[in-house]
């Protein structure tokens, strides 16, 4: 941006040079040249950020009015920092263009440069032009509006608006109850498995009791070694 800048000031500097030096035009007219093309500009910025921004609140407003017809909650200090908003633009950009036209008049009337009072009554006439131009851009948003409302009316946005709430409601809730249930699961294989181990225990202890019993007998060995072989298979089954 810098580097554009100083390009450009350098060009412009190189041509009033060439003018003033070259082709012998007179240094006074590439002032009133220079200051012309200063007033331009300032009009342009004067009819461009505080007019936007002071229709720009307005429209707000605008929104928060339908909004709140069509049964949106909207705070109310919302549309009071709308209001102001809109009220301190609306007070700069006269104000800007008012002053503007003083400050050209009087440095028009001391250099006796009479093109300065059609700047001073540009600015003047500027501040009804602005409004009636954002007015006629006011009605055709309007129309555009309405027709947009006629296809897709607030109503049906609202509608779908408690759908989709009670969508993620119903989400909500849903999720909740699978991470219940994920933990009454965890709960119940965790008991499971105690319920497990303990039987495996029990069991070891009865085979060790039982082993103990068949080694106590004295008679009958094929019997002794069956009921040992058993003994076995029943160890080896819950392992």
């Amino acid at each position: 941006m810098k580097s554009w800048f100083l390009l450009i000031s350098l060009l412009v500097t190189a041509l009033t040079a060439w003018l003033v030096l070259y082709a012998g035009v007179p240094l006074s007219t590439l002032l009133s040249l220079g200051l012309g093309a200063v007033c331009l500009v300032w009009l342009v910025v004067l009819l461009t950020f505080p007019w936007n921004l002071s229709f720009a609140a307005r429209q707000v407003v605008h929104e928060i009015a339908v909004s709140r017809e069509s049964g949106i909650e909207v705070p109310a200090g919302r549309e009071e920092e709308a209001r102001t908003i809109a009220r301190r633009m609306l007070v700069l950009a006269v104000a800007g263009h008012v002053v503007s036209a003083v400050v050209v008049a009087v440095v028009t009337f001391f250099s006796g440069r009479d093109v300065g009072y059609y700047f001073a009554g540009f600015y003047l006439l500027a501040t009804a032009f602005r409004p009636a131009g954002a007015y006629v851009a006011h009605l055709r948003e309007r129309v555009r509006t309405l027709g947009r409302e006629a296809r897709y009316p607030r109503l049906d946005v609202i509608a779908l608006r408690d759908q989709v709430e009670a969508l993620t409601a119903a989400s909500e809730r849903l999720t909740r109850e699978v991470e219940e249930v994920g933990t009454e699961l965890a709960a119940a294989r965790a008991g499971l498995e105690r319920a497990d181990h303990d039987l495996s225990r029990r069991l070891t202890l009865m085979a060790r009791r039982f082993e103990e019993t068949v080694d106590g007998l004295n008679d009958n060995q094929e019997v002794i070694t069956g009921l040992r072989a058993f003994l076995r298979l029943v160890r080896a089954d819950p392992a």
